[in-house]
C-alpha cells in the first residue's frame, strides 16, 4: 500500500498540536498527557517509583502519576462522509470529523489498543481494520486524508456491512450530522447495542449554518445530495416566519430522537463543529478509564 506520507505527517502535526492545546486548557480533561495518566497528589503508602518529579516541582508538594491498566481494547470510529457533511459556515463539518476521528485513532493507538474505522455514507465506502502499530495508524491517516463528501446517509445499511467485522466487543464512536431518516438510525444504533458494543454517537452540527445571512436579498439553497438549486426571497416576511418554524420544529424533532436513544442506553451527544475534537476526547478518555471494555 501506498501511503501519502506528506499529507499523513501534516495531519499528525495538527493532531498533536490540538492535543497540546486541549490539555493546557481549563477543560477539565483528565488524561490527556504524555503518560495518558491521571496526576495526583502523594498519599503515604503510595509507590514511590510512580512521583512525577517535574509535577512535584511544579506545585510544591509530593504529586503521584497514576497508570492506566494497560489492556488491549478495540475502538471502531465510524465517520459519515455524506454530502451534508461537506457543509459548514466555516471549515465544514467533514473535515471537524477528520481531526476528531484521527485524534482518538492517535490517542487509542498511542495507549496500546486496536483501532478500525470506516467512513460510510449509503455504503461502506472506506473500512480499515482492527490494528495497532505505527503503520496502522498511517493508514487510517491516509483515508482520512483523502475523503471526500458524497451521497445520502444510511446508517443502518452501513452498520450491517460494518458489524461482520467486529469479531470482540468493542466501543464504537459515529461521528455524523444525523441526517437519515430517525427510525433507521435507531435500528443501526440498537443493533450495535444489542450485540454487546458500547455505542456513542456524536452528533455533529453547525449552529451558524441555520441562520438567514443579513444585507441579502436572495439566497440559493442548494441540495448537498442532489445538487438542485432554488432561490429564495430572505427578504419575504412569510419565507421568514416560516423557514424560523421549520428550523425549530426540527430541532425539536431532534432532541426527542436524542431522547429516545439515550433511554435505549446509546449516548448521543450534540456537538458543535468547534468543539468536536475536544469532546470527543473527553468521551474517549471517560469511557477508558470507567473501564467499559474491560468488563
Amino acid at each position: 500500500m501506498s501511503l501519502d506520507l506528506g499529507k499523513i505527517r501534516a495531519l499528525e502535526k495538527i493532531v498533536r498540536l490540538k492535543i497540546i492545546d486541549i490539555s493546557r486548557k481549563s477543560t477539565g480533561i483528565k488524561g490527556i498527557s504524555t503518560e495518558l495518566a491521571d496526576l495526583r497528589e502523594y498519599v503515604q503508602g503510595d509507590d514511590v517509583r510512580f512521583i512525577d518529579w517535574k509535577a512535584t516541582a511544579r506545585k510544591g508538594r509530593l504529586m503521584l502519576r497514576e497508570r492506566v491498566e494497560e489492556r488491549e481494547q478495540s475502538i471502531l470510529i465510524m465517520l459519515d462522509v455524506s454530502g451534508s457533511m461537506g457543509l459548514g459556515s466555516g471549515a465544514s463539518k467533514l473535515r471537524h470529523g477528520v481531526f476528531a476521528s484521527a485524534a482518538i485513532a492517535y490517542l487509542a493507538i498511542k495507549d496500546k489498543n486496536r483501532v478500525a474505522l470506516a467512513t460510510f455514507s449509503n455504503f461502506v465506502k472506506d473500512f480499515i481494520g482492527f490494528g495497532k502499530t505505527t503503520r496502522h495508524l498511517y493508514a487510517i491517516f491516509d483515508v482520512l486524508v483523502n475523503v471526500k463528501p458524497y451521497g445520502n446517509t444510511d446508517i443502518e445499511y452501513s452498520v450491517l456491512r460494518v458489524l461482520p467485522h467486529i469479531k470482540s466487543r468493542s466501543l464504537v464512536m459515529m461521528m455524523t450530522d444525523m441526517s437519515d431518516k430517525p427510525e433507521s438510525m435507531r435500528r443501526a444504533f440498537e443493533l450495535l447495542t444489542l450485540n454487546g458494543h458500547k455505542v456513542i454517537v456524536f452528533h455533529i452540527y453547525d449552529p451558524e449554518m441555520y441562520k438567514l445571512p443579513e444585507g441579502v436579498d436572495v439566497i440559493i439553497f442548494k441540495d448537498p445530495s442532489t445538487g438542485k438549486e432554488m432561490k429564495l426571497n430572505v427578504k419575504d416576511p412569510m419565507f421568514k416566519a416560516t423557514y424560523e418554524a421549520l428550523v425549530h420544529a426540527e430541532e425539536r424533532k431532534r432532541m426527542d430522537f436524542i431522547k429516545k436513544c439515550r433511554g435505549a442506553g446509546i449516548d448521543i451527544m450534540p456537538i458543535k463543529t468547534t468543539e468536536l475534537v475536544e469532546h470527543a476526547l473527553i468521551r474517549y478518555l471517560t469511557v477508558k478509564k470507567r473501564g467499559f471494555l474491560l468488563k
